[in-house]
């Protein structure tokens, strides 16, 4: 009996590691959409608890993270640069762009932690006067398919932000591209994109 308590005491401290469901930002319904002369903008909040990654969501919220997807259609005859041409702002305030190093160890799913089901090794299973050690299949079983699972998806969640890195990235004439974004909390207050001073003078003529 105390083993099964043990191990319902660990199940729910530590849980299920949990797959990665892809983002896809270039599938997204987006409804946030600002328009200007040079730039269309659309992004969606919430996207990692949309699509079920809910460990990962609620490691957004502890980590007061928020990860967006985001379209971005260039409408004028020169390219910008995200990050350096093309600004993200909350309100009067510049975001900075997190890289997908930093989103990945912000909120990646732990793995050591499911060690914790090795303590129930131990465990035997008594049927009249006899005893099976089953703890020595069961315990590192899901201590290391958990250990497993998470791993995966983890480099699954980093796959997906690099090949949605929108930092550095150049938006040519006419083009539109999606990525995925990572910025410090904005208590979802409405993001806006703002050309950087100077950017439209670079190459006078070529808007």
């Amino acid at each position: 009996m105390r083993l099964i308590v043990m191990f319902l005491i660990l199940a729910i401290l530590a849980g299920c590691a949990s797959s990665y469901k892809p983002l896809s930002p270039d599938r997204t319904h987006y409804s946030n959409t600002a328009k200007t002369d040079y730039l269309d903008f659309s992004y969606k909040l919430g996207v990692l608890r949309e699509h079920g990654n809910k460990k990962y969501a609620k490691r957004e919220d502890r980590k007061a993270i928020r990860i967006a997807s985001v379209r971005i259609t260039n409408n004028s005859q020169r390219s910008f640069v995200i990050g350096n041409d093309v600004l993200f702002y909350t309100g009067s305030s510049q975001l900075v762009l997190l890289d997908p190093s930093t989103l990945h160890k912000e909120l990646k799913q732990g793995v050591p932690e499911y060690l914790l089901f090795l303590l129930l090794t131990p465990m035997q299973l008594t049927t009249g006067n006899d005893s099976t050690p089953i703890g020595f299949v069961i315990g590192p079983g899901i201590a290391f398919g958990n250990m497993i699972g998470a791993g995966s998806a983890n480099q699954n969640f980093l796959r997906e932000l690099n090949d949605f890195n929108l930092i550095n990235k150049t938006v040519n004439a006419g083009e539109t591209v999606f990525g995925l974004i990572g910025v410090r909390d904005t208590g979802y207050n409405p993001i806006t994109l703002k050309i950087a001073e100077g950017a439209l003078t670079d190459h006078p003529g070529s808007y």
